[in-house]
């Protein structure tokens, strides 16, 4: 009892240190369950939200192959391959059969139904394209469709070239065609009779695969489709084609179901190609998912080279934080420390009862700390998965490395001889373990350094074509920030030195006395110095790399685009302009990108208005811009473009070379001039050409060529958003709209930058709770300086300033040196921390170092705010002590 009770005491007077113990334990279980949890939701929800985006034939796959004279067998042969090639937790597949087009028999009464005769001149001729109807069979289609009148076509034969086949039409269909309920349309050998009309609920799922026939009705010369029952489609005299569709089961997607699925997909179309009854006809796969989910955990994989830096960031500080608060709870205890240990403590003892301190002020800290980073979870980011687990492990390994710092600061002091000689406290074993320690630390990151340099990243390729995190280069970028600060933190000792000399030979106690106590008491203040280091060095190396991935990914995302809103495949390409040109402010403009050969190298020839491409491709990298200026100040004798940097090296063309751009075998070659070169072509890929659009077709005019047609539209729009929102609801022409935000990092890589945010706030909050402790124990050790000062006539006031003016000079000097820290980190490592962020980006696009403001600010500017509290707080309770007379004095 009498232990218990002593411990108690013992901890009592020193409460101020360990509730910065139990600061620093809230902030490592809070902010740490906050960056694993959300890093691990995120990265579900990213990797979901980025494959459910895809639409049509990018968010499926499907298998193809001629419909069989035995289709039951057929069927039964693909069921049984997908069955077991394709795990039904993840992904769903549907068989459907449709016909290439049927033609319609001629001279059907038009009361009856279409007529192909319908728009025949008066002399008897027909100018107007034969329409052919498309046949589909498709059982599932009322999950995702639905009717606009009348109802589904139930089922019926075609044995009887008379029977009469019930069919539902898609209303665009029966719009183009005339047609309504109850009328029959008479094909060479059948007759259909429409029973009902139907529209896709979203024609950009990917269950439809992109079908402009499904969006629209009516493409290519195709009207349709018209629903049958499968044996509708027995005998038909054109192809008809079986397909099984499969597309993911979104909520059941993680990174790892995700990668695994992809190779499910690649075994399943040689497993069907093997299967007995399907057929050898042709089985082909098409399909973008595998693509879709390969670009996604790419992203995931890159996401992975940001990741550990806030943990390890966080964990740096926080076990700096706790080793120097460990330290300076042992010194304050050295007096009795000893004096326990003469009057026969063990060890063990000492070392338990501090372990057991940090026990009870770190568990409920710990607790409390990963509750409300799970709450902050579930209010910033509802609907992602949350795990308990993660939080129950980040708070036990919370307080477990409190006990063990601070039971190992207690051995260090308990193993201390009892009576020393002046040369056992000289402090030269601690000072050269130090030293041993920073050596050490310095050639880690050197190695990771040059490791991470050489790679340009700290992802890596794996055997298997993959990436994969290296564990030496990821650290580099912590290591740097942990080697500067502790060679800052030796030179602090020399410089407080040398400032204590300067203000030693002016008048006054302020500033010398702060500064010599700053010299003397070293050790006391390295905790909230370098913690403070620290802190502000990762925010600073924070702010840059979000400032570089954010300026990185638009110049990525508009290269890759081109203009805001990006329109293709459109069938009819002046409807679409038609369409779009109908939309509230937006700029249209027409582009031409075709496939051409430069010397030896196939490339992707751009054409469009250089006057407008600004206007619709804004945010374009400064490099393009220039070259279009570069364009119109050509000489205009050759046509003038602007070359990528890979195309440029490929046929060592240059400024000013002449060069020939071979359009194909029909269409002739045309002779430019290269008046730029750029890192990329927007919209190009890699090798690409850039051009006036009205310049080529002068040039390809005067070389007697086929002018080559725009076959693509680039919007520039106030709410891009919303013009692809049109175009998803109307699809004129057939056609897609793209939006920049489509080919984005921002919805992978930004939880990801959020959490380094985060760890690097939670540095900083680590060292405000190291300083608020180093102020307690400084109130507590120093109380009989206070009141010698005071006998001596130092007046409460300037002593009051004095304590203000040390804490804000280690603070302030810390702020310096940490900013000047996060700088040489970031311009180690910032930019290629920004690339891998963004996997595909052009080889040669470079990224710049650009810092992210306005957080990097607050976040600095809240912290000097909270400091200068602190030492206001630590100030004002000096200047209380010094007011009141001691107990001396009052006897």
């Amino acid at each position: 009892m009498a232990s218990a009770r002593l411990a108690l005491a013992r901890a009592r007077a020193r409460s101020g240190v360990l509730a910065g113990v139990a600061a620093v334990v809230l902030v490592l279980a809070g902010v740490g369950t906050a960056i694993m949890d959300q890093t691990a939701g995120a990265a579900v929800t990213g990797l979901r939200d980025r494959v459910a985006a895809a639409a049509g034939a990018e968010g499926a796959v499907r298998w193809e192959i001629r419909r069989s004279t035995d289709p039951e067998a057929q069927a039964e042969a693909g069921a049984a391959v997908l069955d077991r090639t394709l795990p039904a937790a993840t992904i769903e597949w549907e068989r459907s059969a449709e016909s290439s087009p049927v033609p319609v028999a001629a001279d059907i009464d038009a009361a009856d139904g279409i007529d192909t005769a319908a728009g025949s001149e008066p002399d008897g001729t027909d100018d107007s394209p034969e329409t052919g109807l498309v046949l589909l069979a498709d059982p599932a289609i009322a999950e995702r469709a639905r009717l606009v009148e009348g109802g589904w076509p139930e089922a019926a034969s075609a044995d009887e070239a008379s029977a009469v086949i019930p069919t539902a039409v898609h209303q665009g269909a029966a719009d183009t065609l005339g047609l309504a309920i109850g009328d029959t349309v008479e094909l060479v050998d059948r007759r259909l009779q429409i029973v009902g009309t139907w529209l896709p609920d979203d024609a950009r799922a990917p269950a439809w695969f992109g079908e402009p026939l499904v969006a629209t009705g009516s493409a290519d010369g195709a009207a349709g489709p018209f629903l049958v029952d499968e044996p509708a489609l027995d005998g038909l005299p054109v192809a008809v084609r079986v397909r099984w569709t499969a597309t993911p089961i979104i909520d059941a997607l993680t990174p790892d179901t995700a990668r695994e699925l992809t190779g499910d997909l690649a075994r399943t179309t040689p497993a069907l190609a093997a299967q007995p009854g399907i057929g050898e006809d042709g089985l082909s796969r098409l399909g973008g998912l595998p693509a879709t989910i390969d670009g996604a955990t790419a992203g995931l994989d890159a996401v992975r080279a940001i990741t550990p830096l806030p943990l390890l960031l966080l964990a740096a500080a926080g076990i700096a934080a706790l080793g120097r608060l460990g330290t300076l709870l042992a010194g304050a205890r050295r007096g009795e420390t000893v004096l326990l240990r003469a009057r026969g403590a063990a060890t063990r003892q000492l070392v338990g009862w501090q372990a057991g301190e940090a026990a009870a002020v770190g568990a409920p800290a710990a607790v409390l700390g990963a509750a409300a980073g799970e709450l902050a979870l579930l209010l910033l980011r509802p609907g992602e998965p949350r795990s308990l687990a993660i939080a129950a492990a980040v708070a036990v390994a919370s307080v477990l490395v409190a006990v063990v710092l601070l039971a190992a600061s207690a051995w260090g002091e308990a193993r201390r001889p009892v009576t020393r000689s002046t040369g056992d406290d000289s402090g030269r074993g601690t000072r050269a373990a130090a030293l041993g320690g920073t050596i050490l630390v310095a050639v880690a990151a050197a190695v990771s350094l040059w490791q991470f340099r050489l790679y340009g990243s700290p992802l890596v390729r794996t055997a298997d074509g993959g990436t994969a995190v290296d564990p030496l280069a990821v650290l580099a970028p912590v290591l740097v920030l942990l080697a500067l600060a502790l060679g800052a933190l030796a030179c602090t000792q020399f410089v407080s030195r040398l400032l204590e000399r300067i203000a030693s030979a002016r008048p006054g106690l302020v500033p010398s006395l702060p500064l010599r106590q700053l010299a003397r008491r070293a050790p006391m203040f390295a905790a909230a110095s370098f913690t403070a280091m620290l802190g502000v060095a990762g925010i600073v190396l924070t702010a840059a790399v979000a400032g570089s991935w954010q300026r990185f990914d638009a110049d990525a995302a508009a290269l890759a685009t081109g203009g805001e809103v990006r329109v293709v495949g459109a069938a009819d390409p002046a409807a679409a302009a038609e369409a779009a040109a109908a939309l509230p402010e937006v700029i249209v403009e027409p582009v031409v990108r075709r496939e051409i050969r430069v010397g030896p190298e196939t490339a992707t020839l751009v054409a469009t208005g250089l006057d407008l491409l600004p206007q619709v491709a804004p945010g374009l990298p400064d490099d393009v811009q220039d070259a279009i200026r570069a364009i119109g100040a050509a000489d205009a004798s050759l046509l003038p473009v602007a070359i990528d940097e890979r195309l440029s090296a490929g046929t060592s063309a240059g400024p000013g070379d002449r060069i020939s751009l071979r359009l194909g075998s029909a269409d002739g070659t045309i002779d430019a001039r290269v008046a730029a070169v750029v890192q990329a072509v927007p919209g190009a890929g890699e090798f690409g050409v850039l051009a006036d659009r009205a310049e080529l077709d002068a040039a390809v005019t005067e070389a007697g060529a086929r002018t080559p047609s725009a076959d693509e539209l680039w919007i520039g729009a106030a709410e891009p958003n919303a013009v692809v929102a049109a175009f998803d609801r109307e699809r004129p022409g057939g056609a897609v709209a793209l939006a920049r935000d489509a080919t984005s990092t921002a919805s992978l890589v930004a939880p990801a930058i959020t959490a380094l945010w985060l760890g690097a706030i939670g540095a900083l909050a680590a060292a405000l709770a190291a300083l608020i402790a180093l102020a307690a124990a400084l109130g507590s050790s120093r109380r009989g300086e206070v009141l010698v000062l005071r006998a001596l006539g130092a007046p409460a006031v300037m002593q009051g300033r004095a304590r203000f003016a040390e804490l804000a000079a280690a603070v302030g000097t810390a702020i310096v040196l940490g900013a000047a820290i996060g700088a040489v980190a970031a311009w180690a490592t910032a930019a290629e921390l920004a690339r891998a962020s963004v996997p595909g980006a052009p080889a040669a696009l470079a990224p710049a170092i650009v810092l992210d403001w306005w957080p990097l600010l607050a976040a600095l500017g809240a912290f000097a705010l909270a400091t200068a509290a602190v030492a206001l707080v630590a100030a004002r309770a000096v200047t209380l002590a010094a007011g009141r007379p001691g107990r001396e004095e009052v006897r």
